[in-house]
């Protein structure tokens, strides 16, 4: 998880600090303080991103593990690419009948389905506007190890720039950790359902 990633890289940090390599630049070690500064708080922020997305994605899983869910997203899927579904909770005469037949074959609500769906779509997008952020987040504090790694290969300091560069490494690591999470064809985040 990126939480260990990040824990990884503070570690990682704090070993090139007390390693036997050369000292840093002034420029180097100002920008290194700089982003160190930042990746505490890219830290602070994923930990309470994945701590909201592990429920959310539990949250997930039971609705897909629903019985009929499968003929529920086919409804949802048809309403969407129809426009029917808006964000007023009206529902269409097509959709109400859609509704009343997934009730008679499933024996549950298909409007309270498709409400808790629904609310998973909003939980999900404000879920996407965090991992979004963390993702520019990240560009932008590779920019900064990278700015360091280059005033020090340019003060022949190659090893300091080479311990610099892994933590670059590690953050293109949580990068593609947390573009591993994609929405499907219905707003929500893909997971497994339950074996």
């Amino acid at each position: 998880m990126l939480r260990n990633l990040m824990a990884g890289i503070l570690i990682l940090a704090s070993l090139a600090a007390c390693a036997t390599l050369p000292k840093p630049s002034p420029r180097a070690e100002a920008r290194l303080q700089e982003a160190s500064a930042a990746l505490d708080s890219l830290g602070e922020a994923s930990n309470a991103f994945y701590e909201k997305l592990q429920p959310l994605l539990q949250d997930i899983r039971a609705l897909y593990d629903q019985p009929g869910w499968s003929d529920m997203e086919t409804i949802i899927a048809a309403t969407i690419s129809g426009g029917d579904i808006d964000d007023d909770f009206s529902v269409d005469y097509d959709l109400q009948n859609a509704l009343d037949g997934w009730t008679a074959k499933w024996g549950d609500s298909g409007e309270d389905i498709l409400l808790q769906y629904r609310s998973l779509v909003d939980r999900c997008s404000i879920s996407e506007a965090r991992r979004i952020g963390l993702i520019g987040r990240i560009a932008s504090l590779q920019a900064m190890y990278l700015e360091a790694v280059f005033v020090e290969l340019s003060a022949n300091h190659h090893s300091q720039a080479e311990v610099i560069f892994g933590t670059v490494e590690a953050l293109s690591k949580a990068e593609n950790e947390l573009n591993s999470y994609t929405l499907n064809a219905v707003g929500l985040y893909e997971v497994q359902p339950s074996p």
